[in-house]
């Protein structure tokens, strides 16, 4: 099980949950791309807190075009989850491989989450930017014209960078009772 910031134990079904929230975050899927020059690999950490309580995790996410392939796990590699779809198809797998739900995204979020958004939104805010063509609310830039904040689809994003990269260190998301936390440790170039 992953843990939370008390150091019990974490209900999983709740960390996907949330974790899910923040991925799909919104949108319109016609209006929404991941260009091919948004491939990235990320490890880090995530921590989310809630009215529920607060809890945390590290990742590795791969995203390539629009598909991506995400794995969470808590302390000593405990509770591993792994995410992969695009943006019609998820699939959620246990640590052993084993497939705990797959379909069309939009029946998988149903299930998960009792409704469905799609799943194009995170990968332009990890990498510091909002989607294109959709509205974007209170944008502030720095002077070297990296994104400090803006508010899209009902979140409000702020980013954290280290020196000139152009890439956040830390992305924190707000949207009602949940704040998430992302702290990217390494980031490659996807392949």
């Amino acid at each position: 099980m992953l843990a939370d910031q008390t150091g019990g134990s974490l209900y999983k079904p709740f960390f996907l949950n949330v974790f899910l929230l923040f991925l799909v975050a919104g949108c319109q899927t016609r209006d929404v791309r991941v260009d091919a020059h948004h491939d990235f690999a990320i490890e880090g950490k995530l921590a989310v807190r809630s009215v529920e309580g607060q809890h945390s995790a590290r990742f590795r996410w791969q995203q390539l075009g629009d598909s991506y392939r995400i794995e969470l796990w808590g302390p000593l590699g405990q509770g591993r989850t792994i995410l992969e779809g695009n943006a019609r198809r998820l699939k959620i797998r246990d640590g052993g491989g084993r497939i705990l739900q797959s379909g069309a995204v939009r029946t998988v979020m149903q299930k998960q989450l009792g409704w469905y958004l799609p799943l194009e939104a995170l990968p332009q805010w990890v990498l510091g930017g909002p989607i294109p063509n959709l509205p974007v609310d209170r944008p502030q830039i720095d002077t070297r014209g990296r994104m400090l904040a803006f508010a899209q689809l009902g979140w409000s994003l702020g980013f954290v960078y280290e020196g000139e990269a152009r890439e956040p260190r830390r992305v924190t998301a707000t949207m009602g009772s949940y704040r998430v936390l992302m702290v990217v440790d390494r980031a490659a170039p996807a392949g």
